[in-house]
């Protein structure tokens, strides 16, 4: 119990320490400024001309709360519950630290690497989801990407140090290199709206049959339900604003099937897949029928049938 105890603590002081660097100065120092500081110092400046709020207000106002303290609860809140439920329910802070060689997307890994694209998925939509997020509450463009790009990179390798300390996980640095890579591509479409134009990375998921069956109960791992893609829009290459090149979209993905130990019933084999298709460009049409884009939710969330393909086996 001590050693767990310790655990969330450090992960916490880390998050409160992260969330502080990152939008804790809120003086007036230039672009460049903060850009060096970023790269040579832990302690980020940015111009976020923010003040602070009223010695009156209310701690549990939360209206009333600067931009700063906002920022720091969250990341400890999150970090908290990152916390308190691997020490639940993957035992963090109960073994010494070891690492665990997972291996990428050959047949003989675990889920045959679909695991490995969540982790990307995961960290990219937790990312922009962050980004959002700070945006709402007054950051720039630039700022809110920034500070959401650290608030993920360091919470998702606090979980890999988690499993690390974990009898039953173990670190992956496979899993922190995705989490890295989801977080990095989530920052340049954020950053720069020339990317977002061109590309989404999507998860799709539609219950796998033991998922309706009742053997297998969650999403994230239901991976023979899952697919995850690039989708490329020839609208933001070729900008001629023309409404069938925007509605219709190029995909690349990849997939496995029979995995889980679930699977067993449903598929005779293991197999992984890899696939190309064009389908439907689902934020635009929603958005040009209804006026509404839901959010840009479908830019993260690929709709099962609504696009064409062919898929190469690769067992």
């Amino acid at each position: 119990m001590r050693d767990v105890l310790h655990f969330n603590l450090v992960m916490l002081l880390i998050s409160a320490a992260l969330a502080t660097a990152v939008f804790g100065s809120e003086g007036d120092a230039s672009r460049a400024g903060c850009t060096a500081a970023l790269y040579s110092a832990p302690n980020l400046t940015f111009d976020l001309g923010d003040e602070e709020s009223s010695a009156e207000s209310s701690w549990w106002g939360m209206a009333d709360w600067s931009r700063r303290k906002k920022v720091v609860v969250l990341n400890l809140a999150v970090t908290g519950a990152i916390g308190i439920y691997g020490a639940a329910t993957w035992d963090y802070g109960s073994n010494g630290f070891a690492t665990r060689d997972e291996g990428w997307f050959n047949s003989d890994t675990r889920y045959g690497g679909a695991d490995k694209m969540g982790h990307a998925w995961s960290a990219y939509a937790v990312t922009s989801l962050y980004s959002r997020i700070y945006r709402d509450w007054g950051f720039s463009d630039e700022d809110a990407i920034l500070g959401a790009a650290l608030s993920t990179w360091v919470q998702t390798a606090l979980i890999e140090v988690g499993d690390g300390l974990s009898k039953s996980q173990g670190f992956s640095w496979q899993d922190e290199a995705m989490n890295t890579a989801g977080v990095g591509l989530a920052y340049l479409r954020h950053r720069f709206p020339a990317i977002r134009d061109v590309v989404d990375f999507r998860w799709e998921w539609f219950p796998s049959p033991a998922f309706r069956h009742g053997d297998e109960t969650d999403i994230f791992t239901d991976y023979s339900g899952q697919k995850y893609l690039l989708a490329f829009k020839p609208d933001g290459f070729l900008k001629t604003g023309d409404p069938v090149l925007k509605a219709l979209e190029f995909q690349i993905g990849y997939y496995t099937r029979g995995y889980a130990s679930s699977d067993e019933d449903y598929f005779s084999n293991r197999h992984r897949y890899g696939y190309i298709g064009i389908g439907l460009n689902v934020t635009y049409l929603l958005e040009r029928l209804t006026g509404h884009r839901a959010a840009g939710l479908f830019d993260y969330y690929q709709v099962p049938y609504t696009y064409i393909s062919v898929r190469d086996d690769f067992d």
